[in-house]
């Protein structure tokens, strides 16, 4: 029995990449998820022995009523169903390979099982762990196995973007248009095209990853100058990840300073994801680099007690003002002081590589933990530390412990 289905430009590219990680952003009604689903039943339908393939959803009920709906009318007209379990949403196909379907509101429920290859649906709006979760599984039978991303954009500083959009190795993006699909009703474009502001119509049917206007930050509230005035005293925040793994979220510290006029000055950047012997080297030579007359603060919450006690019995940071920073407050709250002086032009960034990662995640921030946050929790975290006066007496013990 020869089969035909009908797809447009992309969604063909897409289905011959050969590329390890696969990402289909689009507009509203553009084919990703028909896409994505047909592309892993062709897959799992074309290996010899059975394997294991899973489908996720950021909800259940986004995964009962969109992917597996999806999914199970491509397989019926594939002719390819052998096994439909609905209580668990377990598809068995034709050649004895199986489809698991699981919802991943709850991150860590992606652990456990080896695969021969993923399908994430609607993975802009999953949590950034989900990826790091989902491609360490990825190696049924000893083969790495593939993933494919499925998902409406959500600016630059989504994880979405980072993973498929910035040449990552092994890594391939195809982008589609709204318009782009010529099996929509030709009125379905222009008439949600009309309803939607200019920004939201570039997002939702360009399929573009932009920053929304009516954020938190602006980049054009913040100066970027060579250099900030002498005599200045500084502090610098860590915002320590949750984890010491390298797929957690990123680690991020800076250093910032209060001119008299109120201008908050920033600078020197560090980020990265790290496992704690190599962050905690970071660390001290970070703080070396600073000299002791800056003064560090660490969040206290959850990694950060534990860095700060190894830190205090370094002999090196002997002459380190190093204190322990509670947090009380949500991520938005944090932002509001840093995002009020910005707009009123009294936050100027000392110019280096850093600069641009710093306006994206700025510009894409929504206080929501849907896109990285760590810089805009670190430069919160060293305004706080300043306006309240978290300095150092002459006659105080240096490395501080509260």
């Amino acid at each position: 029995m020869r089969l035909t289905f009908e797809v447009h430009e992309v969604q063909q590219a897409f289905l011959d990449s050969t590329a390890l990680y696969r990402g289909f952003v689009g507009g509203r009604g553009s084919g990703k998820s028909y896409c994505g689903s047909l592309d892993l039943l062709l897959r799992a339908m074309s290996t010899p022995e059975p394997r294991l393939y899973a489908v996720y959803a950021p909800t259940y009920p986004m995964l009962r009523d969109s992917a597996w709906r999806t999914l199970l009318a491509n397989a019926e007209a594939l002719h390819c169903v052998r096994q439909v379990n609905r209580s668990e949403l377990r598809l068995t196909l034709g050649n004895g390979s199986e489809v698991l379907c699981r919802s991943v509101d709850d991150p860590e429920r992606a652990r456990g099982t080896n695969l021969s290859g993923a399908w994430l649906d609607e993975a802009s709006l999953m949590r950034p762990e989900v990826y790091p979760i989902v491609i360490a599984g990825l190696r049924e039978a000893g083969h790495a196995g593939w993933l494919s991303a499925t998902f409406t954009p959500k600016g630059k500083a989504h994880w979405t973007y980072e993973v498929f959009a910035t040449g990552r190795p092994d890594t391939e993006l195809f982008r589609c248009r709204t318009a782009d699909n010529p099996f929509l009703p030709p009125e379905f474009e222009p008439t949600v095209r009309a309803q939607y502001p200019q920004y939201y119509a570039a997002q939702e049917l360009e399929g573009e990853f932009i920053d929304p206007p009516g954020a938190l930050f602006r980049r054009e509230w913040f100066a970027v100058v060579d250099k900030a005035p002498e005599g200045l005293r500084w502090a610098r925040y860590w915002d320590l990840a949750a984890s010491t793994k390298t797929s957690a979220d990123y680690t991020a510290s800076i250093a910032a300073a209060l001119a008299p006029d109120g201008t908050l000055y920033l600078r020197d950047l560090v980020r990265g994801r790290w496992e704690w012997p190599d962050q905690e080297r970071i660390i001290i030579q970070t703080i070396l680099a600073d000299g002791p007359d800056v003064e560090q603060g660490i969040e206290k919450a959850l990694h950060g007690i534990a860095a700060i006690q190894s830190l205090l019995r370094r002999p090196e940071l002997l002459r380190v003002s190093l204190r322990g920073i509670d947090v009380d407050k949500d991520k938005l709250t944090r932002a509001l002081p840093l995002s009020a002086r910005a707009e009123q032009g009294k936050v100027a960034l000392v110019r280096g590589h850093w600069v641009p990662d710093f306006l994206d995640e700025l510009a894409a921030f929504s206080g929501d933990g849907s896109t990285h946050d760590d810089i805009v929790d670190a430069a919160s975290g060293a305004l706080a530390m300043l306006a309240q006066g978290y300095w150092r007496a002459a006659e105080t013990a240096p490395t501080i412990w509260e």
